[in-house]
């Protein structure tokens, strides 16, 4: 029976790489992201894999009702990619409340949410949650207040459940990027493709089921 997955930022960049490569595999996706027009364009390629969902993942009703409809459709969910993030970059002082409030709602409790509403399915499947984190998670950096404290955050949210599901048999990965070239920010020419991104996903994805790769960090080959 082929997987289902839950792609979350999956409109453009790293996501949109995810949701390619989880075609290619054979898999099942609903495609999470809260611009419907690329969601749509995305869908063209596997209309008959892809579902699109408009969503804003700091949305409880929401993401619910994303959980819900992958259920109704297919019947099943096997894999949860938290991808969506935002940032903002400038010293605290200058930083609006408005910027921070945003960074740790979508980049904290957005995964929250969709993992609160996936676990109870995933424990059926034996499944696994991918969570895309950063370097920024693990070492923070002036100017990136913030967007650290947020990505921290997913840090421990994905070892508090790790714990909690290795009993149920659903595996927990946190994929740590450096620069990757996106629309996020402006990286550097040597940065990261989002395609690799994605492969190093569906590499973790199909890992034996013996075998856990928790925390994973990947940094681009600087000149």
């Amino acid at each position: 029976m082929s997987k289902t997955a839950i792609v979350t930022g999956a409109s453009r960049g790293v996501g949109y790489e995810i949701v390619k490569q989880f075609v290619q595999a054979g898999y099942q996706v609903v495609a999470t992201a809260r611009n419907k027009e690329y969601l749509h364009q995305l869908t063209r390629n596997a209309p008959d894999q892809i579902l699109p969902v408009a969503c804003d993942i700091t949305k409880r009703d929401q993401v619910e009702d994303v959980v819900n409809q992958a259920i109704s459709k297919w019947g099943q969910l096997d894999i949860l990619v938290n991808n969506a993030g935002v940032g903002h970059f400038a010293p605290v002082e200058d930083l609006t409340e408005e910027q921070w409030d945003e960074m740790l709602e979508v980049n904290s409790k957005g995964p929250f949410l969709t993992c609160k509403y996936a676990i109870p399915h995933l424990k059926e499947t034996k499944g696994h949650i991918v969570n895309i984190s950063s370097g920024a998670g693990l070492n923070a950096f002036a100017n990136g207040g913030g967007y650290c404290a947020s990505k921290f955050a997913l840090m421990a949210l994905s070892d508090a459940l790790t714990q909690e599901l290795k009993p149920h048999h659903v595996r927990v990965s946190t994929i740590c990027p450096g620069s990757i070239k996106t629309n996020f920010g402006t990286p550097k020419d040597w940065a990261l493709s989002p395609e690799k991104v994605a492969e190093t996903v569906q590499m973790v994805i199909s890992s034996p089921k013996e075998v856990i790769y928790g925390q994973i960090v990947m940094r681009p080959q600087v000149p």
